[in-house]
């Protein structure tokens, strides 16, 4: 059992610190109990001060990254920062194909291309997200909504059947207004795909998730959301792309 907390743990560190003592074991499929023992296996008082100690230890090895990484001509800040960006996008997206499994996005792809209607959900950062694949699916005759406003989910979802389909974006898997929303959708009977963090609650209820595990900030005293909007656009490329290629076959 505490093989399993690690592995679920070393799969999606930067997430894991974001969990609760529940999304824990539910995600690594073991009791409560399990984890704290794997805490104190650890020297940690209880799972806070786990999450606490993997933050830390994230950090350090975010910052040292950060100091290895290659700076601006001279000493211009300027130049250091946009380098600094570039590279994180850069290294997010080859990321991300890393993360890809082709069999996922076979299966993204069936679910999509067999769907009467495709509803995408998405909140906060991911929310423009959710309006771009909308555009995406138009592009390839598919009906489709995008919405990023919880309440208009909350009443959509229950008129999604087994011939819909429930497309998720987040970038946490975390967010409980989108949790809530899939728990509807796949009562009324809806499959659901997702693009989100591997281990995450959002992936474990959809029936097909595509990984997403690039969710970081800049080192820097603002968030720059580069690293993780990128590889959403390019995995939402590959995944329209790969449903262009089917329906080229087909013809």
């Amino acid at each position: 059992a505490e093989r399993r907390v690690a592995e679920a743990v070393l799969d999606t560190p930067s997430t894991a610190i974001t969990w609760s003592i529940a999304d824990a074991a539910r995600i690594a499929k073991v009791s409560e109990p399990s984890i704290i023992r794997f805490c104190r296996r650890l020297d940690c008082d209880g799972f806070p001060d786990f999450r606490l100690k993997l933050a830390q230890q994230l950090a350090k090895h975010q910052s040292a990254q950060a100091a290895k990484a290659p700076r601006g001509q001279g000493d211009d800040p300027l130049a250091g920062m946009v380098d600094d960006i570039f590279l994180r996008a850069g290294q997010a997206i080859e990321e991300a194909r890393r993360d890809l499994d082709l069999d996922a996005l076979r299966a993204a792809v069936a679910l999509l291309r067999r769907a009467r209607r495709v509803d995408v959900y998405g909140y906060g950062s991911s929310g423009f997200m959710a309006s771009e694949a909308q555009h995406r699916l138009a592009g390839l005759a598919i009906p489709a909504v995008a919405y990023s406003d919880p309440t208009l989910q909350m009443h959509s979802a229950p008129l999604l059947g087994p011939r819909d389909l429930l497309f998720v974006l987040s970038f946490s898997g975390l967010t409980s207004y989108l949790i809530s929303n899939i728990e509807i959708a796949r009562k009324a009977g809806a499959p659901v795909l997702a693009i989100s963090p591997k281990g995450s609650i959002v992936a474990s209820l959809a029936d097909v998730n595509l990984n997403l595990n690039a969710y970081r900030q800049s080192s820097g005293r603002m968030a720059v959301p580069t690293g993780r909007v990128a590889p959403m656009y390019v995995l939402l490329d590959t995944v329209f792309a790969a449903m262009a290629e089917v329906e080229g076959d087909q013809d």
